[in-house]
């Protein structure tokens, strides 16, 4: 989020209207009806409605007025701009966040590390910031960074600012947040077993958001196109994916890989901890049909990989495939002799014993936390993220 974006926005809200904000500021009206609309789209509500007289503020935007007022009188005093004026070079507030991060941690290293981002890019916000307030924040050193008198305000300035913005939309900020409590949706790949460690994780999740957080939600399994179909829909918020993306509409965190396995396999084909030769492989798919859920699966695509990278493209013309996406159904096909599969290591270990063996660690199932780019995606997966890492 701008700061020219939540200044004009405010202004809106405050004034009742568009045009008198435009007005006010000295802005096109197109400029300051885009600002509100992204602010609300960041806030995920609606804050005001539109009508011939100017803006008829709804109740949420009623209760957010006075935190946008103290941030939007917040950004222009950081950036030395008037009441009624909007920087001229405006920054966003992930930039000022994470500068005043990197002046905390004293370390632009360790900051990047905290933050998740590579050192150039937080090196080049922090000369970014500097120049445009025109002042340096701080010194560097062989130590770290040495923050100025003039960083230790701008640090200052930036907590109240990040305190006023996280109560408008953290969805764990408290018992009454401006934004409305609209469900959590959230969407997963089947698990495999309910004792495995996709649905203890997911069950374990779900108790300690709703008692922490009082959050209300809907969890749903299915497959990964429909996931991703959700997620444009927006229908899910997040989902846990068994797949990476290769796609900059889609932000992803990696929680886990877990190892997989070729199942069914005859007793006494392999030795243990040994990978089954490609000749041996390739008679195993000739006479032995390979159950697999549909393509729409990241395991699916982990298994094609396999077999691409060992016996060539041309493995599929050998090997009768049967699609069944529900895996439970699949270990019973498997229960009896003459069918192989690609399953999770622990479900091959629980129920084949001798009769798996490990694939290689590059086709590790990969479990990630997937959303699209908008403000309520990013902070439910942060809190899931958040939730995840310390438990």
């Amino acid at each position: 989020m701008r700061s020219s974006s939540l200044i004009l926005a405010e202004a809106a809200l405050r004034l009742g209207s568009v045009r008198l904000a435009a007005r006010e500021s000295r802005q096109p009206s197109s400029t300051c009806s885009l600002a509100l609309r992204r602010l609300e789209e960041e806030l995920s509500v609606t804050l005001a409605r539109r009508n011939t007289d100017g803006l008829a503020l709804t109740l949420e935007g009623r209760r957010a007025l006075p935190g946008l007022a103290r941030l939007a009188a917040g950004l222009r005093a950081l950036q030395g701009c008037g009441p009624e004026a909007v920087p001229a070079r405006p920054l966003t507030l992930e930039t000022l966040f994470r500068v005043a991060e990197a002046l905390r941690a004293g370390s632009i290293r360790t900051a990047a590390r905290q933050l998740g981002i590579g050192q150039p890019q937080l090196s080049r916000q922090l000369a970014l910031v500097e120049n445009v307030l025109g002042q340096g924040l701080a010194g560097r050193s062989d130590a770290g960074l040495v923050t100025t008198p003039e960083g230790h305000l701008f640090e200052a300035q930036v907590a109240a600012l990040q305190a006023d913005w996280r109560a408008l939309c953290d969805p764990g900020q408290g018992a009454a947040p401006v934004r409305a409590r609209a469900p959590v949706s959230i969407g997963t790949v089947l698990p495999a077993t309910p004792d495995g460690d996709l649905a203890r994780m997911l069950g374990g999740l779900i108790r300690r958001l709703t008692e922490s957080h009082a959050l209300n939600f809907t969890l749903v399994a299915t497959l990964a196109e429909d996931l991703l179909t959700g997620l444009d829909t927006g229908r899910f918020d997040c989902v846990f994916l068994d797949a990476r993306l290769r796609d900059r509409y889609y932000s992803q965190i990696e929680l886990r890989r877990s190892q997989v396995a070729l199942c069914g396999l005859p007793e006494g084909l392999v030795r243990a901890g040994a990978m089954i030769e490609p000749a041996v492989l390739r008679k195993l798919l000739e006479t032995h049909p390979l159950v697999l859920q549909s393509r729409r699966s990241g395991l699916r695509q982990r298994a094609e990989a396999f077999f691409d990278a060992h016996l060539g493209p041309d493995w599929r013309g050998a090997a009768r495939v049967l699609e069944i996406d529900a895996l439970p159904i699949i270990v019973n096909v498997l229960a009896g002799d003459g069918y192989v599969s690609v399953l999770p290591e622990h479900v091959g270990r629980t129920n084949f014993g001798g009769r798996h063996v490990i694939l290689p660690d590059a086709y590790d199932q990969r479990l990630m936390l997937t959303w699209r780019q908008s403000g309520r995606a990013r902070r439910i997966a942060e809190l899931i993220a958040g939730d995840l890492a310390e438990n």
